[in-house]
């Protein structure tokens, strides 16, 4: 089986983990900093203090609403545009529990910080549609089928 999935960069991928995981419910299911032994002989090649390395994510994978996802923190730290990052949730409209789940996911996003681009509501094309984009740039929509 191929999987694709979404891999996002941030310069603090540890500060993006904790608000999915305190905002979105996230699950994070690995971590890998760069001051795991395996790095060890490369931190001074890759020009890293270990204190960098204390808090520099090398790779992380974490759930939300049971899709994977993957995160690393940028090299040096350095800021990236991540405004055409989207995330698109698809739904059974006819299933109740997946409803009240995607409706709750997006008025916590909305509670904590997140701005609606469309807020939740029916469109021409589903009853429910909501887009909103989080602290990080990243855009995350939510439709139902």
């Amino acid at each position: 089986m191929v999987e694709a999935i979404q891999y996002f960069n941030f310069p603090n991928a540890n500060e993006a983990l904790d608000f999915y995981e305190e905002n979105f419910d996230a699950v994070i299911t690995s971590k890998v900093l760069a001051s795991d032994p395996m790095f060890e002989d490369g931190l001074e090649e890759m020009g890293m203090s270990q204190e960098d390395a204390e808090s520099f994510v090398m790779n992380a994978e974490f759930e939300v609403l049971g899709q994977k996802f993957m995160v690393s923190t940028t090299w040096e730290k350095k800021e990236i545009d991540n405004s055409g990052a989207n995330v698109t949730f698809v739904f059974n409209t006819s299933n109740q529990e997946d409803y009240d789940t995607v409706k709750q996911f997006y008025r916590k996003a909305i509670e904590a910080g997140c701005v609606a681009d469309m807020e939740e509501g029916p469109t021409e094309w589903t009853e429910y549609f909501a887009s909103f984009k989080d602290p990080f740039g990243v855009s995350w929509m939510i439709s139902g089928e």
